[in-house]
């Protein structure tokens, strides 16, 4: 890169809104990514698995975007904290971050469910988002003189299973009811600050977390009853659109999300009218 090219890529940073997409190697946050970098985002594409990371850059640098990859791991801690030290070390600043990472868990009764498999599920999907929050409202407030006019936002990815229950799917509701939970708690404490958080409540969509639900279904023992119903249930026509979402209708609601002021605390389903039943 000569020198002029250099300049060139810092001015384009400095310019552009610096988004985190944590999870953003495949699904939610895949789409997420790539659509804020079409909207001028410098984006940061955080994730566990390096190769798929580098894919979804390529791609977006590829479609004339911005974007890096930086490796992080939500079951562990000091990953968490080392991404946003990196993050103010080589950007100094961090406008947007999305909390789109997390896993599906075991698919039984509460009475029946490994400690071990609930204390994963608990470890990524709520103990790893409230330390990332907790590093990026640090990460924001501490860097706020680097913008001009901060307005900064936060959108943590929760659930359907957020706002209701589920049979078999206890920790996972649990974990989401979690994410519910904190994001409207920490978006009392920070919007006097200009630091916006919200969440995005998803139905069904198919990526990988919803085809591990399906393997596991399919994998229940059809000698129980109620086994069998959970397995021939048809989850489209749960939905009064008669369709699953796609990655790109939760995308859109979060590019929507981070360009409103006006928004804290909320929960927006991207539904398809699930609850609206």
């Amino acid at each position: 890169m000569t020198e002029s090219s250099y300049h060139q890529s810092l001015l384009i940073v400095s310019m552009s809104k610096i988004a985190l997409i944590i999870g953003g190697t495949g699904g939610l946050g895949r789409a997420t990514a790539e659509l804020l970098a079409q909207k001028d985002c410098t984006v940061i594409v955080a994730g566990r698995n390096v190769d798929k990371g580098a894919e979804v850059v390529s791609a977006i640098t590829s479609a004339g975007g911005t974007a890096s990859f930086m490796a992080v791991d939500l079951a562990d801690r000091q990953s968490i904290r080392d991404l946003h030290a990196n993050i103010q070390q080589q950007y100094s600043r961090l406008d947007i971050a999305v909390n789109a990472a997390g896993v599906l868990g075991p698919l039984t009764r509460i009475h029946e469910t490994p400690e071990k498999q609930m204390d994963h599920v608990f470890a990524i999907n709520i103990t790893g988002f409230y330390l990332s929050m907790h590093e990026q409202i640090k990460l924001m407030l501490a860097t706020q003189h680097n913008i001009p006019a901060p307005k900064q936002h936060i959108v943590n990815l929760a659930s359907i299973y957020g706002l209701q229950g589920v049979a078999y799917g206890s920790a996972y509701a649990a974990s989401k009811h979690a994410v519910v939970g904190m994001t409207r708690s920490a978006a009392l404490e920070t919007a006097k600050k200009n630091i916006y958080i919200n969440a995005i409540a998803p139905g069904i969509i198919p990526t990988g977390i919803v085809e591990e639900m399906g393997a596991q279904l399919a994998a229940l023992d059809g000698k129980n009853p109620q086994n069998e119903e959970m397995k021939t249930l048809d989850f489209q026509k749960l939905y009064p659109v008669g369709r699953f979402g796609t990655p790109g209708d939760v995308a859109r609601a979060v590019a929507f999300v981070v360009e409103n002021d006006w928004m804290v605390g909320s929960v927006v389903r991207v539904d398809g009218g699930f609850l609206a039943n």
